[in-house]
């Protein structure tokens, strides 16, 4: 058993930084894979609406593309999170643990 008393109180509270940042950074990794998919999934879209049956016209795919844009800057604002708080968690890893 692990005697809270006898560890120092900075230790506990770097370690307690750590776990709130380790947390953030698997919540932000677990959203890019979201992201990642939907993007995947514009792209299949426009390849089927690209590709119609018969001879007939395609459909206009503009709104998928917006859409796509729109997810291509959640995901660069998702990576830049993401480098953030693991450059955050490489720090307090340092000080919880040494």
């Amino acid at each position: 058993m692990v005697s809270i008393e006898k560890i120092p109180q900075e230790t506990l509270i770097n370690r307690g930084a750590y776990a709130t940042v380790r947390g953030a950074h698997e919540d932000e990794k677990k959203n890019l894979q979201k992201i990642c998919g939907q993007l995947s999934a514009i792209a299949t879209q426009v390849l089927r609406k690209m590709q119609p049956d018969h001879d007939d016209v395609p459909e206009s795919v503009e709104s998928l593309i917006e859409s796509g844009r729109l997810l291509l800057d959640m995901m660069q604002a998702c990576s830049e999170r993401i480098e953030s708080l693991a450059k955050q968690r490489q720090e307090l890893k340092a000080k919880a643990w040494g």
